[in-house]
């Protein structure tokens, strides 16, 4: 088998379709497709069913909704390809993915191989690069920078904060996976760490890899107009669970002796997350929501971060927002977050 590829799926009934017709119909045959349905409600179960009577790679698997993270470890249990690939139940892929993903990390002997995405929307699609080059190979220490960027930004890079996580997505990348395998690599559970579960996979799967090819291809389609997807829901604790996954990356920094760059990354992560905190915010029922800001505001790890975040890189608009949160102005943050969620439709 060449590839497993995994679906952890829940009430994507609408989408599964599409998603399932780009996998069955790959130009590379040699592949295995790993569907976990979290108890879905709205007929999505059924769907995975009929598909697997008709395909034999597909693999359909039902257990109780414990979030997508414990779903892709699960699927990866599973898996008996020498790549893994990851594919939402909501997104598809172009149908030769497969096949030129594959070539190329054999050819290349990469342990990693990547590409750019798609992202769909109701009325339009707009392409997103991870980098801009066409191809680029990362070896050793160029890893190391790669490897960096899942803690967070740092210098210069502040200045397209927009792509802070473009790099982070599991799905539009080929693993190999043994190397997930021998390091004991799984997800965290997604109900601890509210978000951001590829990213702290992807952290400690970089630690490990030697080689890494990133082609500008736009195979994966990234759905954005999905309402049930969790990344559109309020989460109540998502200052706690970013909180906790904080904890986490300090540890890992403490425990594998890494330099004060990586400290710096996150402590970066933690001001520019003001703006997910604050968006999410946005989205409950509270009434003093520019209080809500000021208590995360004024904690003392985001007091501390704050006092060594540097503004001049940013452009203006983000240079405002952040001066804002710097300075410990709710207000000024509530303000903008108003006018930044009417531009982006939430």
């Amino acid at each position: 088998m060449k590839i497993s590829i995994i679906v952890p799926c829940y009430n994507t009934k609408l989408y599964i379709e599409q998603c399932l017709n780009s996998l069955i119909n790959q130009t590379l045959k040699e592949i295995e497709i790993i569907c976990i349905d979290g108890s879905s409600d709205d007929g999505s179960f059924e769907v995975l069913r009929e598909y697997e009577t008709k395909d034999s790679r597909i693999n359909v698997y039902s257990k109780q909704n414990e979030g997508v993270s414990l779903s892709r470890n699960f699927g990866m249990d599973r898996a008996q390809g020498k790549y893994l690939m990851f594919v939402d139940a909501d997104d598809w892929i172009d149908k030769n993915t497969c096949e030129i993903a594959y070539e190329k990390a054999e050819k290349e002997q990469a342990d990693l191989v990547m590409w750019s995405y798609i992202r769909e929307f109701k009325e339009n699609s707009l392409p997103k690069n991870i980098f801009e080059k066409e191809e680029i190979t990362f070896e050793d220490d160029q890893i190391r920078g790669l490897h960096r960027r899942f803690f967070g930004l740092v210098g210069n890079e502040l200045a397209q904060v927009e792509s802070a996580d473009a790099l982070c997505p599991v799905w539009g990348k080929l693993y190999r996976r043994d190397i997930i395998e021998d390091n004991g690599i799984v997800f965290t559970d997604i109900r601890k760490i509210g978000t951001y579960e590829d990213g702290l996979f992807n952290l400690e799967v970089f630690e490990h890899l030697h080689k890494v090819v990133y082609m500008q291809k736009y195979f994966y389609h990234y759905r954005k107009y999905n309402e049930n997807s969790i990344t559109s829901q309020y989460k109540e604790k998502l200052f706690d669970q970013w909180n906790h996954m904080y904890d986490l990356m300090f540890k890992y920094i403490k425990d594998k002796h890494l330099d004060k760059s990586y400290v710096t990354a996150v402590n970066n992560r933690i001001c520019l997350g003001i703006l997910g905190q604050g968006l999410n915010l946005m989205e409950c029922d509270k009434k003093h929501k520019n209080r809500e800001i000021k208590k995360i505001l004024s904690t003392k790890r985001y007091r501390e971060a704050y006092q060594q975040f540097e503004l001049k890189y940013f452009p203006i608009h983000w240079k405002i927002f952040y001066w804002f949160a710097k300075h410990n102005m709710a207000c000024g943050v509530y303000t903008m977050l108003i006018c930044i969620q009417k531009m982006i439709g939430r």
